[in-house]
């Protein structure tokens, strides 16, 4: 059975949030480079997508931080988990099948 979250890993996550949001900004720029362009990239990926990551990231870690005192049942994160893309990948992976 998972050990449930605590105190410590919300207000871990609340600080997280707070110290890495501004690489969101980079990182939505880098990848919209190669498929969108150099000046799309900067403005949808940096301007738009990559600060408003970054403000959502850093409000969510001020109410994890603001909260985290407060005893709930379960601790968990309110934000989504990261986009799974459904695709079922064949395991073990090709360069792997033969290992035994």
């Amino acid at each position: 059975m998972p050990v449930k979250d605590s105190f410590y890993d919300k207000l871990g996550r609340g600080l997280s949030d707070i110290v890495t949001s501004p690489a969101e900004m980079l990182d939505s720029q880098y990848g919209m480079i190669e498929t969108e362009g150099d000046n799309v990239a900067f403005f949808k990926g940096f301007l738009v997508q990559g600060i408003s990551r970054m403000v959502m990231d850093m409000g969510h870690g001020v109410f994890e931080i603001a909260t985290s005192p407060f005893p709930t049942p379960d601790y968990e994160s309110l934000k989504c988990p990261p986009y799974d893309s459904m695709v079922v990948n064949d395991y073990p992976p090709g360069d792997l099948k033969n290992w035994y």
